[in-house]
């Protein structure tokens, strides 16, 4: 892909924003005039940042504001435009909807959870430069809600959620490092050219390395806080604040958790679950933070997502499927994946679950399997199994999920591209991880 064409492309497009945005900004805009609060709009503005790239994108393209190295503050922006010019503007703002072919529901979630790193990071920055005397923090703010937009925008551009990091994905497409894609996107869109001072290459002061630490701890959350590779960068940002590890620590669990209560979207939660992960499979208390608010329904998907994230992420398995059971027409069918080729006939595939199917037995109640390369053939030959003659040779894992005493789905995972064996450790963690979404969402 070339990078001035891409580049080209984004800056030619309005971009929507999350539809829960969408619809708090409507609501304003059918307020009479008087009581529209500019600090109220410039919060709601920061909530979502594809609404913030929209006013950014506005403000950009004026000469005072590009001749100036300083980052105005939304509320200053919004007061530049004026009333009437903001209410145009905002009037027609639309929201990100799943379409076939255009946005699948995965991608939309993932872009989501990104969001969401952002907004993290930015809550991180505001309360770090506050514990050294920093007053003025709205700029590196609003440059964390802006550092993972061109990650997102790629998301939404290529519509599927990548196997690994999405940031190296996008540097790797590129052939150029992430940071200075980012520099690119803000002269070519155009953003104020007050952002290059806080985000491009520059000179090194304490603001600009806790501002870098900052991302960086938001976007590596999920990857697990117990790792020494994320808390090095923690204490790294205790020794510029001159406070200790547990401060900078504080920090960041108030920030998730302002981020998880306050949600443009169900990704928004994401930081916060993954923040309460210790080492092993899956959060132990975190329907206690929260999504405890949310139904027996909600829980379950975001269980069910977060396990995916686990799959992928820490086991390292290669395809993720999780079957959903239809009770109407009494068969599973395809909800989640990771893995799949576009023209996989598994996508549309209803799995039978006639009595002694091997699905019907497996789904009979709460347990799994675990089948050795090889063995996927004889048994789709014993049951007469399609899905499981579409699967490959390789081996594979598999275990139902359960709500109470009612049947959710079933979780299959394999890795059908290296063919590699799915160890014990793995099918354990694997086992667990599955038991704890029925606990969750009971």
């Amino acid at each position: 892909m070339e990078l001035a064409n891409w580049l080209s492309s984004l800056s030619e497009n309005r971009w929507p924003v999350l539809s829960d945005t969408a619809g708090a900004v409507r609501r304003m805009m059918l307020r009479h005039p008087d009581d529209i609060v500019f600090s109220e709009l410039a919060n709601l503005t920061l909530s979502d940042p594809f609404l913030l790239l929209d006013l950014l994108r506005l403000v950009g393209a004026s000469s005072a504001v590009q001749r100036s190295e300083s980052n105005p503050t939304v509320e200053q922006m919004l007061m530049m435009l004026g009333l009437e010019a903001v209410k145009k503007r905002y009037a027609y703002v639309q929201a990100f909807a799943v379409s076939r072919g255009k946005l699948d529901a995965e991608v939309l979630d993932a872009l989501g959870g990104w969001l969401g790193k952002s907004r993290v990071a930015a809550f991180l920055i505001k309360d770090w430069l506050a514990m050294i005397g920093e007053t003025r923090v709205e700029d590196c703010f609003i440059a964390a809600l802006v550092y993972n937009l061109p990650a997102c925008l790629y998301l939404i551009y290529r519509n599927r959620v990548p196997q690994g990091p999405l940031l190296q994905e996008v540097s790797d497409v590129f052939g150029l490092d992430y940071p200075k894609l980012l520099e690119q996107l803000i002269q070519r869109m155009p953003l104020p050219s007050g952002l290059l001072a806080t985000l491009g290459t520059g000179p090194v002061s304490r603001r600009r390395q806790l501002l870098k630490l900052a991302i960086a701890t938001a976007n590596g959350i999920d990857q697990g806080c117990w790792r020494s590779q994320w808390n090095i960068g923690v204490e790294a940002a205790a020794r510029l604040i001159g406070c200790t590890a547990e401060a900078a620590q504080k920090s960041v669990q108030d920030a998730v958790l302002r981020v998880a209560r306050n949600p443009r979207a169900p990704g928004y939660t994401y930081p916060a679950r993954a923040y309460l992960w210790r080492e092993g499979p899956f959060p132990q208390v975190a329907e206690q933070h929260p999504v405890a608010t949310l139904s027996g329904e909600e829980q379950l998907e975001l269980a069910l997502r977060e396990s995916i994230r686990h799959f992928a992420n820490d086991l390292k398995l290669e395809r993720i499927f999780f079957l959903r059971y239809e009770q109407h027409s009494h068969t599973l069918k395809l909800r989640y994946q990771i893995g799949l080729d576009d023209n996989d006939p598994l996508r549309k595939l209803a799995v039978s679950l006639e009595p002694g199917s091997f699905f019907n037995l497996l789904a009979s109640k709460a347990q799994s399997f675990h089948a050795p390369a090889g063995a996927r053939p004889q048994l789709a030959h014993r049951y007469g199994d399609e899905f499981l003659s579409l699967l490959g040779n390789g081996a594979f894992a598999a275990m139902s999920v359960f709500t109470g005493h009612k049947l959710a789905g079933v979780f299959v995972v394999d890795n059908y591209r290296s063919n590699k064996p799915i160890d014990d450790d793995t099918y354990q963690r694997f086992k667990e991880t599955v038991a704890r979404v029925s606990q969750i969402a009971l």
